[in-house]
């Protein structure tokens, strides 16, 4: 842009005597004696001004849109971020909740095995007495369970 208003007016300066020569201009309405040049040059310059105007306001209107939509992506991130945060502290919290309860569950089951463990070594204990009571050919043997009997 900059180059072809240098050599508009380059043109302009080279040719000035021809640019400043008075003619006759109509106007539809009305007629007036001035130069055509000058006229065309100004009217140039005003159209350069008004590019200018309008281009830095286009320019203007969007960097103030780039940054609006700058700032509701940071915002929208920063909700992201929140978000996931809150998201992953839930989930420990219920984690943690279902390992304590896990872990309370694995306590009661270790009480029930040794429970029944100590009632395994009972059992094992009365079956072994009631074995002893046998002789080899598989006879129950009334005295000895009136020793023990007594020895208990």
């Amino acid at each position: 842009m900059v180059g072809l208003l240098f050599v508009v007016l380059l043109f302009a300066a080279l040719n000035w005597q021809l640019f400043a020569q008075p003619g006759a201009i109509n106007f539809v309405l009305y007629r007036i004696e001035a130069p055509l040049g000058l006229i065309m040059l100004a009217i140039v310059a005003l159209m350069s001004v008004l590019y200018t105007f309008f281009i830095g306001r286009l320019e203007l209107s969007s960097l103030l849109q780039e940054r609006k939509q700058s700032k509701a992506l940071e915002e929208a991130r920063d909700l992201a971020a929140r978000s996931e945060k809150s998201r992953i502290t839930e989930l420990e919290t219920n984690l943690g909740g279902r390992l304590d309860a896990c872990s309370g569950a694995f306590d009661s089951l270790e009480q029930q095995i040794g429970q029944l463990l100590v009632r395994f070594d009972e059992l094992e204990k009365v079956v072994e007495r009631l074995a002893a009571r046998f002789d080899e050919e598989g006879v129950y043997i009334v005295r000895h369970q009136e020793d023990e009997e007594k020895n208990n």
